[in-house]
């Protein structure tokens, strides 16, 4: 029993407060439920394995594998904290259940993002969405508004199924805001009071947001992301002003800094996949190595920007494993 408990210490540490809730919730739900339609053997059957889960909090197994009394996946519990079986342990048909619906998950994900090549007025756009895994915890979009576009790129907590859920409700919130035609400091105050009410505690994202005009004016708040880099009349620099990333305070505020591109000038966003990614010694690419691939950009060519960046980094990871999503966006004022 101790080993057990000692191996189980992390997930209850991180995950104790938040599943347990849960679980008093679902088990408060379904007594409810029973109380109706009378006794079900469905009923009967999920409130013994809730039951059983609460147990496991008492004498300190819960999130131990049932199956090699290692730990379960702190993800896959956040998604079902009745989970008892880590992957390793998942048999054939189990393993295969797992892999449809992920591909499922990848397939909505490319769905959800915006078409390649958009010319709004006088901007041209671009961006490069490459998962780590089958799905990811990334979110890019355009929401084109007449003579105005909305711009998104961030990156959610988390891994693996749970990210991509999280991913698509940040689509879906941003995607029922934009036709109010909010101010935008009053769109992220929406957007983060609506992700914060309808995910988990721990879940939240960083993000950059933003809206264009025809005169090159553009409109920015940084939720906690890592600042965009502006090319300028051939000078680059950061954006640093970056609040709070969205869904931790269901209250948060966000500030909005304003920005005009000239003909020939952009506007690089990305995700924290560009910049940690390692080669075989264990080195970051970092965000120099970033702005010396930029150095040389041909005026108004957001596509050749995107190229030249993932080439860059290709090259620099040579044939180490890439761990985290990556995601990049242009905006090219031309």
């Amino acid at each position: 029993m101790d080993s057990v408990q000692t191996m189980a210490a992390p997930v209850v540490a991180e995950f104790d407060s938040l599943l347990h809730e849960q679980l008093l919730d679902r088990r408060m739900r379904l007594r409810e439920a029973q109380s109706y339609v009378g006794p079900q053997e469905d009923f009967s059957r999920l409130l013994g394995e809730v039951d059983a889960a609460l147990l496991k909090f008492e004498n300190g197994s819960y999130g131990v594998c049932v199956g090699c009394q290692d730990t379960v996946e702190p993800e896959r519990l956040i998604q079902d904290p009745l989970m008892t079986v880590c992957l390793g342990c998942l048999t054939h048909k189990q393993r295969a259940f797992l892999e449809s619906d992920l591909q499922l998950a990848a397939d909505i994900q490319r769905g959800l993002l915006p078409r390649s090549g958009i010319a709004c007025e006088k901007w041209h756009v671009d961006y490069a969405y490459e998962p780590a895994g089958i799905v990811s915890g990334d979110y890019v979009d355009i929401i084109e508004r007449g003579d105005e576009f909305y711009f998104i790129l961030g990156d959610v907590s988390g891994k693996g199924m749970a990210a991509s859920l999280l991913m698509s409700n940040l689509h879906a919130i941003f995607h029922s805001l934009a036709p109010m035609d909010l101010p935008l400091a009053e769109l992220m105050t929406r957007a983060n009071r609506l992700l914060t009410e309808s995910s988990l505690a721990n879940q939240f994202a960083t993000l950059v947001a933003g809206r264009a005009n025809r005169s090159g004016e553009i409109e920015i708040s940084n939720a906690g992301h890592l600042p965009p880099i502006l090319i300028k009349n051939g000078v680059k620099g950061e954006l640093n002003h970056a609040g709070l990333p969205l869904g931790l305070f269901c209250d948060s505020e966000f500030t909005v800094n304003q920005v005009r591109l000239d003909l020939g000038d952009s506007l690089l966003l990305f995700s924290d996949g560009v910049t940690e990614t390692n080669n075989p010694d264990g080195e970051e690419f970092g965000v120099q190595r970033l702005f010396d691939t930029i150095n040389g950009h041909s005026v108004g060519r957001s596509p050749n920007l995107v190229a030249r960046c993932l080439a860059q980094i290709e090259r620099f990871r040579d044939s180490a494993e890439r761990h985290d999503d990556l995601t990049m966006l242009v905006l090219s004022f031309t």
